[in-house]
């Protein structure tokens, strides 16, 4: 008899995290440390404007937007690591289901989160690329 493990492949569905931050220096640090550690595909952030009462006075904030693209299975985790990182006493934090997602998107998104590869900086790739250049170059002379 054959077992066969059983798959949820909703865990796999793509979802949207958002928070708000104070600037944007907490808005990029919180997207890339949430990128590197393979929580997201993806964070985008923005200037907002933000009108919201906090105890009993009405507050008229600048603020960075950060939305996330993500897997439902890793918004839990992705949450906790929000909380972690955040400078809010009480961040908000919410995530949107997606009702559809275009499947080259969702096999992308599926793809490069279960990779086990790091992720390199722009400036590692040079470096790389660089020695790999020299070392053909050593090949042919």
């Amino acid at each position: 008899m054959m077992l066969f493990d059983k798959i949820d492949r909703s865990l796999k569905d793509t979802v949207f995290v958002y928070t708000t931050c104070s600037g944007v220096n907490e808005a990029r640090a919180i997207s890339i440390s949430a990128v590197e550690e393979k929580l997201v595909i993806s964070a985008d952030y923005w200037l907002i404007n933000s009108i919201y009462p906090w105890k009993g006075v009405i507050q008229e904030i600048d603020q960075y937007m950060i939305m996330f693209s993500t897997q439902k299975g890793l918004s839990n985790e992705l949450i906790k690591h929000i909380e972690a990182k955040h400078s809010y006493d009480i961040p908000m934090i919410v995530r949107t289901d997606t009702s559809m997602v275009n499947q080259p998107y969702a096999f992308w998104v599926d793809n490069t989160l279960s990779s086990p590869e790091k992720y390199i900086t722009r400036g590692e790739e040079k470096n790389r690329k660089a020695k790999n250049k020299e070392f053909h170059l050593e090949k042919l002379t």
